[in-house]
């Protein structure tokens, strides 16, 4: 029942108000930010995220795979995991380190790893609508 009323409650606001489905279940990112990638450089260097994950987040670690192997909504999604969970910070290091980063600081280091450009081309990448690989040889495509 609560799950049917959040359902169409969000049904309702993205009707109302024209918002995305994945803004509210998921992170994004202001496509029309400019990063400034000097200072996104010096934000992950004074964390100290080079020592675990590389000058440029191409280490993997022995629990996750390399930053740059990774979507800019996973390392958002890591990264505030980590600040949210308190029984995260007594285990893990990274919680430390994590719960330190504003927003703001969590996506400049995901500008200095994606490239400035990362917002917009996740909204480009949003808008295209992908074809279905073609399943029959009289262009009848399957679900």
């Amino acid at each position: 029942m609560i799950f049917r009323l959040f359902f169409m409650s969000s049904i309702f606001i993205v009707a109302l108000f024209g918002i995305s489905l994945k803004s509210i279940f998921g992170y994004t990112f202001d496509a029309n930010k400019q990063y400034n990638l000097a200072e996104a450089k010096k934000i992950y260097f004074k964390n100290k995220c080079n020592v675990c994950h590389g000058d440029n987040g191409e280490k993997s670690t022995s629990r996750y795979r390399a930053l740059k192997d990774m979507s800019a909504e996973d390392i958002k999604t890591v990264l505030m995991g980590y600040t949210l969970d308190n029984a995260s910070t007594m285990t893990s290091q990274m919680a430390l380190y994590a719960k330190n980063l504003s927003h703001d600081d969590m996506d400049n280091i995901i500008a200095y790893i994606k490239g400035d450009n990362f917002a917009l081309d996740l909204q480009v990448k949003d808008l295209i609508e992908k074809e279905p690989s073609q399943k029959t040889k009289h262009n009848i495509f399957l679900k």
